[in-house]
């Protein structure tokens, strides 16, 4: 009785700390933006594929669309760090610029992110800068 009592704690203690962690991988996920500062929910919510990243882990390339262009460049993610380096981008004029310059200037200060569930945040000098949740987007942006 003790060995099956000592099992079920067991793997009731393995299941508690390992089990639940369901954490997105920051690649091949569809990171929409859920928050931040300078940005009104109505802008993010605006369309399906606005304010996203998504990161390629095989050729170390991030792209997206901000509310109005799309972003490509490469960056470096290892043990909580992240960098994004020659970044560019399409350079239509839409409305509500102020947007797109507010969430490039925001990529320009990442230096660190976190993933808890469908959860990333991204830091800058260990400020939170951005949530962004993970999604499925119904058109094939993502191939």
């Amino acid at each position: 009785m003790k060995k099956i009592l000592a099992a079920a704690v067991l793997f009731f203690a393995m299941t508690a700390c390992c089990g639940a962690h369901n954490d997105k991988p920051l690649e091949g996920t569809v990171w929409k933006l859920t928050s931040m500062e300078g940005i009104p929910a109505s802008a993010i919510d605006s369309e399906e594929d606005a304010f996203t990243l998504i990161f390629n882990g095989e050729e170390m390339l991030v792209s997206g669309r901000t509310n109005c262009n799309r972003f490509f460049g490469s960056y470096n993610a290892a043990d909580g760090a992240l960098a994004f380096g020659n970044m560019g981008m399409t350079r239509m004029a839409c409305p509500d610029m102020q947007y797109e310059d507010a969430f490039a200037q925001m990529l320009d200060k990442v230096d660190g992110f976190s993933i808890k569930g469908e959860t990333l945040t991204l830091f800058g000098q260990q400020q939170k800068l951005a949530s962004f949740k993970a999604i499925e987007l119904k058109n094939d942006m993502a191939q």
